[in-house]
């Protein structure tokens, strides 16, 4: 029986050992006698949380803010920033996992 611990180490090892050389993760599981079907198993089951993205688009070069300070618009106290219309919306994602997928 295999545990959590032993997949996690065979999975880091993969990664270090088996992505550079090229070798499949199938053929990395024969090679160290890990049925290929319960690694997967897994992998699935402990990464079930990764979802699938799709973006849409990028903005164009020209969108981007300039840097100089010169262009910030001052926000005046008694004004809502909320209420104003803007044009542009920007989000930023920053996504980082622990595992290093």
């Amino acid at each position: 029986m295999y545990s959590y611990n032993d997949f996690e180490r065979l999975f880091l090892r993969y990664k270090l050992e088996g992505i550079p050389a090229g070798v499949s993760i199938e053929k990395f599981c024969m090679s160290n006698q890990v049925p290929y079907n319960l690694f997967s198993k897994w992998y699935k089951d402990t990464r079930k949380k990764i979802i699938p993205v799709q973006v849409l688009g990028s903005p164009s070069t020209e969108a981007e803010v300039p840097e100089s300070p010169s262009s910030i618009r001052e926000v005046k106290p008694e004004s809502d920033p909320r209420l104003s219309c803007h044009t542009e919306l920007r989000i930023l994602v920053d996504i980082r996992m622990s595992n290093g997928v």
